[in-house]
């Protein structure tokens, strides 16, 4: 862990919903956010990941899987570490910040994924329901709705 708080762009991570991250993907990378270097360098063992989550390892390597498909950490480690994409790692100041992503020996890898508007959820288990946060108000699509049938009529036992 690292002894000072870090510097973030604040830009870049309000796009970080769009990548429409699996909750355990966003677990996996908000710890290697909290322990990263300046620069984003992450030492980590899946194994410490897996503990610290109470999940497999073989979960820990999907999500980060996950997270190197779309460009948030980089494909091949340095080192033994992994490598947190310089516009959303943590720098010592601001200055450090600018001038680590201005560097021309940088490396700038593409993040895939949208950052525009953020898209729709994957899911929403609320659809259709009457927990749905945008219901449809016209289900039927304006038709009228079926006459109840008539009750059969009931009298009493006895």
């Amino acid at each position: 862990m690292t002894g000072a708080p870090l510097v973030h762009n604040p830009a870049i991570w309000e796009h970080l919903p769009n990548a429409r991250l699996r909750s355990t993907a966003r677990d996996v990378f908000d710890i290697l956010t909290a322990r990263q270097r300046p620069g984003g360098a992450v030492r980590i063992t899946q194994a410490e990941l897996s503990g610290r989550l109470g999940i497999s390892q073989a979960a820990v390597s999907r999500a980060i899987g996950e997270l190197k498909d779309i460009g948030i950490l980089e494909g091949r480690t340095k080192r033994g570490a992994l490598l947190i994409h310089p516009l959303l790692a943590g720098y010592e100041s601001e200055a450090h910040m600018i001038n680590s992503i201005s560097d021309p020996d940088t490396y700038l890898w593409p993040l895939r994924y949208e950052s525009g508007v953020r898209p729709p959820r994957r899911s929403d288990p609320r659809t259709g329901t009457m927990f749905d946060p945008n219901p449809d108000p016209d289900p039927d699509g304006g038709e009228d709705a079926p006459l109840p049938e008539a009750l059969p009529t009931l009298r009493l036992a006895g």
